[in-house]
């Protein structure tokens, strides 16, 4: 009976801290542009809560507070329990950011505000703080909102948009000789700020001491009230003077830095005004909060951090106030039709004990995640294998369907390119059809079906001729041929190729003109001007090998490839449709023997990677409607994990100080 009273306090304790994250994250309104959220308790778990107190103090953290140094963050009145978030909103007048936290004691959270300014009463019960400009702090008792605000600078630059609010533009040019009415007019006459004309529907609220809660949205295009926007005074245009008159360009100089004064003042005026109405607006709850269904893609299974972006072509329809200058504009492309297929990203950090993971992955629309399956629906080739060996420093693996991405591209760029063109997007359409039906994608997929290994073993001795100068008692220089040795990673690239007629008779043309050289079946390839290293080419079964190493191609014709494999790497290899690792301990001797020296600053760091493991790219293609990439880099083993290894190295580093 005890145990089952103990699983219920468990759960409802559980379903509490759930409820209250899940409550926190009804404040992020549903057009939220990217998301981001941090498991604190996570974090501070995985850190070392004593770690993060020391590197606080070591920053000086609780001394510039004015809190005792006897004192850690657990008295900071912030909820170390609770998932925290940011998330970034725009509109086409304004971007907005805001930090979202847990209190759990006011108090003391207000400690750390001394010195920023004086609290005062705000809408729906909490307190605000004026920080640096365009930016707030509101909290109650429960959370604290760190609000920002940046106006679009596109925006305003519109002329017919700026002179609504009294922006005028000016240019800082000579006025003309024979006409000093005319630039007095267009230089220097200003906007008298009782003469800009608002819309009468447009209803911004004018915030009072405290404000009170609003329940509109507010307009992309906000106005503001008169009385917000600083007055705008003409500019005096004196007695007339000549042009050669140093006055004269003392005078223009300075109607033109006044007239660009009131424009900033004008355009801070309606920055902090639109703040000011973003903040009472999320007070009051007068928005559509995020979905259930992105709450639970942003809390599910959460990490130490996540990265979420709702929808990813919108980031793409966000550059278009960018684009407008840009020559394809103006021939007729409209970035505005193009489409990615691309739905929500997810980007997340997590440690699995001594390993450091970032895991991203987009969501793809049907037609796109069945048509890249099809493209990377091949596996690597199994002879790959025996070529990872104990002495690989790194590889690049990718496998591609060659045949399906031909056939497939075509009508992947029409689908989602062709609308970019505008009047242009039948003849584009038009074009991919024909080179759809050009390409033999059968025969070319037996040429190179997709498979594709680099593999960099160890470090060679080369040879390298490079051109110097001798200078006789005139100082003419003559050239002089020299040799020199070097140091230099050995690779070799590979990949399938079940047809190598075409190849080889290349190769045996490259031979036949003088190009290139054959020995015991490795084709070679001079150095030119004596400034670049030999390539050599072997064919051998279903393979086809570039190497900068003729003898590391010699062995493997001769099948003396008898080095242990690297079982790690063969098998993130056959895992994923694309892997790419370095072995971190080999790098210190390798770049040794290169005579690469990484400077004072960086040899401690340099040695410590001996005990560090692989750092690795993956991915598995598409799972799902997602495709999912993953890097990861293994830390040096120690009881506290990778997050807490790192904080012992910032310390380290801060001892030295």
């Amino acid at each position: 009976m005890k145990s089952k009273i103990i699983l219920v306090g468990l759960a409802c304790l559980s379903f509490g801290t759930i409820v209250k994250a899940q409550d926190l994250i009804k404040q992020i309104p549903e057009d939220a542009e990217m998301i981001a959220a941090f498991n604190v308790k996570d974090i501070v778990q995985k850190a070392n809560a004593n770690k993060l107190n020391e590197l606080l103090q070591k920053a000086g953290f609780f001394e510039k507070s004015g809190i005792s140094a006897s004192n850690d963050i657990k008295n900071l009145g912030v909820d170390l329990s609770q998932t925290a978030y940011f998330y970034t909103r725009k509109t086409d007048s304004i971007s907005f950011t805001e930090f979202i936290f847990s209190l759990n004691n006011k108090g003391q959270f207000e400690k750390l505000l001394h010195e920023t300014g004086e609290p005062k009463a705000f809408a729906t019960g909490y307190t605000s703080i004026g920080l640096k400009a365009g930016s707030m702090l509101v909290y109650n008792d429960r959370v604290a909102r760190f609000i920002s605000a940046t106006t679009n600078t596109t925006f305003l630059d519109n002329d017919s948009i700026a002179s609504r609010y009294g922006i005028k533009k000016v240019d800082y040019v000579a006025r003309p000789a024979d006409d000093e009415d005319a630039w007095a007019d267009t230089t220097v006459a200003a906007v008298d700020s009782a003469a800009v004309v608002w819309d009468a529907d447009e209803n911004l609220a004018v915030p009072v001491s405290p404000p009170v809660a609003i329940a509109v949205e507010p307009d992309t295009i906000a106005a503001a009230a008169t009385e917000v926007l600083p007055p705008v005074v003409d500019i005096a245009v004196g007695d007339a003077v000549e042009m050669h008159d140093p006055s004269y360009y003392d005078s223009l100089y300075t109607a033109y830095e006044d007239q660009n004064r009131k424009n900033d003042s004008i355009r801070n005026s309606l920055r902090d005004k639109w703040l000011l109405n973003e903040a009472t607006r999320l007070l009051s709850g007068s928005y559509k909060p995020l979905s259930i269904a992105d709450q639970e893609k942003v809390l599910k299974n959460l990490g130490l951090i996540r990265l979420y972006v709702p929808r990813v072509e919108d980031l793409y329809r966000g550059l278009m106030p960018y684009t407008t200058s840009l020559p394809y504009y103006y021939m007729g492309i409209k970035l505005d039709k193009f489409k990615t297929g691309y739905q929500d990203g997810l980007l997340d950090l997590v440690q699995e004990g001594n390993v450091l993971k970032l895991k991203g992955s987009v969501g793809l629309d049907k037609a796109l995640a069945e048509m890249t399956k099809r493209m990377y629906a091949r596996k690597p080739n199994s002879k790959f294998s025996k070529y990872l060996t104990d002495k690989t420093l790194g590889f690049f693996n990718v496998n591609i369907n060659s045949e399906a991405y031909l056939r497939e591209m075509p009508a992947y760029m029409a689908k989602y390119y062709s609308g970019l063109l505008g009047p242009q997007q039948d003849v584009v359409e038009w074009g991919l059809m024909a080179l759809e039906i050009a390409l033999d994608e059968k025969a070319i997929a037996q040429v190179m079906p997709g498979d594709h290994l680099v593999v960099v073993n160890g470090l060679r001795k080369f040879k390298k001729d490079y051109i110097d100068y001798t200078y006789d008692d005139d100082y003419n220089a003559t050239e002089v041929k020299k040799t020199k040795e070097e140091t230099l990673p050995v690779f070799i690239w590979m990949f399938t190729s079940k047809d190598q007629r075409l190849i080889k008779k290349g190769l045996d043309m490259a031979v036949s003109k003088q190009v290139g050289q054959v020995y015991d079946g490795i084709y070679a390839f001079s150095k030119q001007k004596a400034k670049d290293f030999p390539m050599y080419v072997l064919l051998k079964e279903d393979l086809v090998m570039v190497s900068n190493d003729s003898l590391s191609l010699n062995d493997i014709r001769q099948n003396k490839m008898n080095a242990p494999a690297n079982k790690d790497f063969v098998k993130l290899m056959k895992q994923n449709k694309m892997s790419a690792a370095i072995d971190l301990q080999k790098l210190p001797t390798m770049l040794k023997e290169m005579g690469v020296t990484p400077g004072k600053q960086w040899e401690a760091t340099l040695e410590q990677l001996n005990q560090y493991g692989s750092t690795a790219i993956t991915s598995k293609g598409v799972v799902g409607n997602r495709a999912e990439v993953e890097m990861s880099t293994r830390l040096p083993q120690t009881s506290d994990g990778a997050i807490s290894y790192l904080l012992d190295q910032i310390l380290v580093e801060l001892n030295k100080k």
